[in-house]
């Protein structure tokens, strides 16, 4: 398996998406949030994902170039249009509006439509959180076009994945940040096993008529992913649901949601920094149970794979490495030597 330093991968990636035509600072920023995911460990939303846009653009599932607009509904709330380009631009658009006009409000909200994938939306979320606010982060609308997660207690695929992400920062002890799909796995870390060939754990998805299993090939017969935690799982998704299609009208893939809430919105926040470090720390320290080497909050694990990642570089995956290569020839464009 290749291993190779995240500047050479970020600049091949980039050069990719260039060459399938997307505008270069587009196309910079997109494989700047692939390469941040694939160090954090988030590989589903990861490398691979540059192949798969390419599809998405030969298919019309979205443009290379999308125009953004931002439409402010009022001084709180902005109506971001992503031009059914991918996702990653808009969302880093929406981020922006929110930071600016939060500068003079407690709390923003930014709803974002017309947008093709997404990628990790923790980026967002503790995006925010880095400049002081409580961030919550939803998606949904694409049920009737991606139904591929059971609903509690029924068979087959009639929600979609409809992911959550809230990140606050804690002072010195970092960023907690909770950012998981409503289903017990993202359909991107399926996809992953498929490229790799590895085994699909047990718990994760269900066949045809509602039974646990193991095969892809069952998945992909009707089957469905589990929702995460039985009805809690499902109850999300369904709120998300809610939001991304009632509320937000039909969507181009998924339909967004983003809400930044400023630390001091009470007038506590002199000591908030403080407070949640303590708060971080006590929760650090907790004996670990057996199987644990440590108790780890939200967040803790992709900090830790990222330093790895950049003292160590990034080890891809044959069978990820081959698709990146295979989007390289498509586009025009020589592998790293």
């Amino acid at each position: 398996m290749p291993t190779f330093r995240a500047e050479t991968l970020e600049a091949f990636c980039a050069d990719i998406l260039t060459g399938a035509g997307m505008e270069p600072g587009d196309a910079a920023a997109v494989a700047r949030h692939l390469i941040d995911a694939e160090m954090k460990g988030v590989v589903s939303h990861g490398i691979n994902r540059v192949a798969y846009y390419l599809d998405l653009f030969a298919t019309d599932q979205a443009r290379p170039v999308g125009t953004i607009t931002a439409a402010r509904r009022s001084s709180t709330v902005v109506h971001i249009d992503g031009g059914r380009g991918l996702g990653i631009p808009a969302m880093e658009r929406a981020v922006d509006e929110l930071l600016e006009m939060g500068r003079d409000q407690a709390i923003v909200c930014a709803g974002i439509t017309e947008v093709g994938h997404t990628g990790r939306m923790g980026a967002y979320s503790e995006r925010l959180a880095r400049a002081g606010k409580f961030a919550i982060g939803l998606g949904g609308g694409g049920a009737e076009q991606f139904p591929m997660v059971a609903a509690h207690g029924g068979r087959g695929g009639t929600m979609s994945t409809n992911p959550w992400a809230l990140a606050m920062e804690a002072g010195e002890a970092g960023m907690v940040s909770a950012d998981f799909a409503t289903c017990v796995v993202a359909n991107g870390k399926v996809r992953i096993r498929r490229r790799t060939e590895e085994p699909v754990p047990e718990g994760w998805l269900a066949d045809r008529d509602g039974n646990p299993t193991t095969s892809i090939d069952a998945y992909d017969d009707g089957g469905a992913i589990l929702p995460a935690g039985a009805y809690k799982g499902s109850g999300l998704a369904t709120i998300a649901e809610l939001v991304g299609k009632a509320m937000l009208g039909n969507a181009f893939e998924f339909n967004w949601l983003l809400i930044a809430l400023d630390i001091d919105a009470f007038g506590f926040g002199a000591d908030y920094a403080d407070a949640a470090e303590r708060e971080v720390a006590r929760i650090r320290a907790t004996p670990p149970a057996p199987g644990f080497d440590k108790v780890r909050v939200a967040g803790d694990p992709e900090a830790e794979k990222e330093t790895l990642a950049r003292t160590n570089g990034i080890v891809l995956h044959d069978g990820v490495w081959q698709g990146l290569c295979d989007a390289a020839r498509q586009a025009g464009v020589a592998p790293p030597a």
